[in-house]
């Protein structure tokens, strides 16, 4: 509904502003549907990015909405930490305003870019379902199920990276909270389990059937069952057989359609049973869950909103706020004051000056109350600095503030060209991840680790002979990530464009030819305090490499077999042996296959640093 050419959606922002102007900067709105819109906002303290969730307001006035929309933020706060999940930062209310904070991921949801590029390729594809599996992987094991995934809710980042949106209408699994009744089926038709669609509980085995009409819709670009009707889809989905991959794309790989076939089972006993397993079909056909070679379509005015500078909250804008008409509420223009009175009026009806002086400094007395509560609001929620370090039950993270740096090289024809790329705010392990706390993970987790034995002889030297892979299940477990290649870079060298994390100058004499503890070289350490960025093992990043024929060539030779992955990551940092401090410059890069292990490469992890 419109009032004076505004609609209540922009009553809200409004509202929001008024809330937490002081702390975030509204942009601009996003998007949204009947349940709730989205706005991206940046926090003015860091500059980092948000999207902040508000629930429309006839919702707002349903206490069982209003609990649903709460657990969204208890659930997904609880899957923090896994690289292909969506974290919730904060929850608030006010007004009658409710809303969620959470991570902003610039990219692309997968609906979209299917619509604009059509079916994927099987290796595409199967990356898009590894990546959608290594999340579900992370909330099974929490007990939870997301019940609503969609190509909608997988968002692709600029870096390839899929990202599971909503887990908005997911069910704690050993937890009744009374929230969905008997017969009730929450989630979008085209994607429904029948179990789901039959009202009964669901698992994670619910979710993998989603991923089985996703999987076909990303292989064909069309869903496996399409009906103008919610009804017939979901009796379709209840009795009909899915349709084959053969018969619909020929061109496919049968073991496509087998795996497509298994996740659609009616019986829910006859699919795959837990998302690791669907990992490890995956995996065994080759998939690769890093980051894909896909990229997104971002919005050019989003992306021209994204880079505008902060609009810093002043006293003065506060002061011009309270200046201006008074309001019943935010966003909403009080009553029209009444007509001055004429003096027919003040006849009959006389006004007594005292009464008036009264009524004067009462309005005068409000207006300083709301000017000092206005001032305390900013001083107590002004924004808090980020510390600079934070340490978990894995070891000390270093800040990385948010901001501009030099990344690449300065020279004529570089393959690697020197840039200005902003970045928000991180945390970067202060040390190569080490051996001992690689065994305390495998210890934990039952993974098989070949170098065990020396690990455990070794344990404060980095742990190496390592894959991507597995480095990547360490960095999941732990609540981190890899870093992309800039994010290594930057926390490698600052913001001087310095080809060293000491400085300018190259380390060619006394330079260790072996491996050394990570806590070792404090003398050469980067400008926000990282040890060993330069030097020790070679250091996995998320960043895809793109390998030539040459490579690949090198690399038939050094393994004496051609099965290796053609998915290859970047390296960075060079390593402790010889001749190994050529590649200590931090711009240089190498690549490596995802499945292959070396006794000089190793790791550390990184993590957003969450507003305060």
């Amino acid at each position: 509904m419109q009032t004076m050419g505004t609609t209540r959606q922009d009553e809200q922002i409004l509202q929001l502003e008024h809330l937490i102007g002081s702390k975030y900067e509204i942009i601009r709105r996003l998007g949204g549907g009947g349940m709730a819109q989205v706005v991206l906002a940046r926090h003015r303290g860091h500059g980092g990015l948000v999207a902040i969730k508000i629930l429309a307001e006839h919702l707002a006035q349903d206490p069982r909405i209003v609990s649903r929309f709460r657990q969204e933020a208890t659930t997904a706060a609880s899957l923090s930490g896994h690289p292909n999940i969506v974290p919730i930062y904060d929850v608030g209310e006010g007004d009658g305003l409710h809303y969620l904070i959470m991570q902003f991921i610039a990219g692309e949801d997968m609906g979209s870019y299917l619509h604009r590029e059509g079916a994927l390729t099987p290796p595409d594809a199967a990356g898009i379902l590894a990546q959608a599996a290594e999340g579900l992987v992370w909330a099974e094991a929490r007990r939870v199920v997301h019940r609503d995934l969609k190509p909608s809710n997988l968002q692709l980042d600029i870096a390839g990276r899929i990202h599971i949106l909503d887990f908005g209408i997911s069910k704690t699994v050993d937890f009744a909270d009374g929230l969905t009744r008997p017969g009730e089926s929450l989630g979008t038709p085209y994607y429904m389990s029948p179990e789901q669609i039959r009202g009964e509980v669901c698992d994670a085995r619910s979710d993998l059937y989603s991923l089985g009409v996703i999987f076909f819709e990303l292989l064909t670009g069309r869903r496996p069952f399409d009906n103008e009707s919610v009804t017939a889809i979901q009796i379709a989905h209840l009795s009909s057989p899915a349709p084959s991959l053969q018969e619909v794309a020929p061109q496919l790989p049968p073991m496509c359609d087998e795996m497509v076939q298994k996740l659609l089972r009616k019986d829910r006993n006859e699919r795959y049973q837990s998302p690791q397993e669907l990992l490890n079909d995956l995996y065994r056909h080759g998939a690769s869950s890093g980051p894909t070679r896909l990229r997104p379509q971002v919005d050019p005015d989003l992306q021209a909103a994204i880079d505008r500078p902060i609009t810093p909250t002043s006293l003065t804008a506060i002061e011009n706020l309270v200046s201006a008409a008074p309001t019943t509420s935010v966003g909403r223009a009080a009553p029209t004051p009444a007509p001055a009175v004429t003096a027919e009026e003040t006849v009959a009806e006389p006004v007594s000056p005292p009464a008036k002086k009264s009524h004067t400094r009462v309005i005068a007395l409000g207006v300083l109350v709301l000017v000092l509560a206005i001032v305390a609001g900013i001083y107590l929620l002004r924004p808090k600095a980020l510390p600079q370090s934070v340490q978990d039950g894995h070891g000390v993270m270093l800040l990385v503030p948010a901001g501009a740096f030099i990344f690449g090289e300065n020279a004529p024809d570089s393959p690697h060209p020197r840039q200005s790329v902003t970045l928000p705010a991180f945390y970067v392990d202060q040390t190569e991840v080490s051996n001992a706390e690689y065994l305390s993970f495998i210890q934990t987790t039952g993974r098989s680790f070949s170098a065990q034995a020396y690990a455990s002889e070794h344990p404060r030297e980095p742990v190496t002979n390592v894959s991507y892979k597995d480095a990547s299940a360490y960095a999941a477990w732990a609540g981190k990530r890899l870093p992309t290649d800039q994010e290594w870079e930057k926390a490698a060298r600052g913001n001087d464009g310095r080809p060293f994390p000491w400085g300018s100058d190259p380390w060619t004499e006394n330079v260790p030819a072996e491996l050394q503890p990570v806590d070792s070289l404090s003398d050469r350490k980067s400008p926000y305090g990282a040890l060993n960025m330069s030097g020790n093992a070679w250091e996995w990043t998320a960043t895809p490499y793109q390998s030539d024929q040459r490579e690949l060539a090198d690399m038939r030779n050094v393994l004496k077999t051609d099965s290796f992955s053609r998915t290859w990551y970047n390296l960075k940092g060079g390593s402790f042996s010889p001749n190994g401090n050529f590649f200590f410059r931090l711009y240089l890069t190498r690549g490596f296959p995802e499945d292959q292990t070396s006794r000089l490469v190793g790791f550390r992890c990184v993590k957003n640093a969450h507003p305060q």
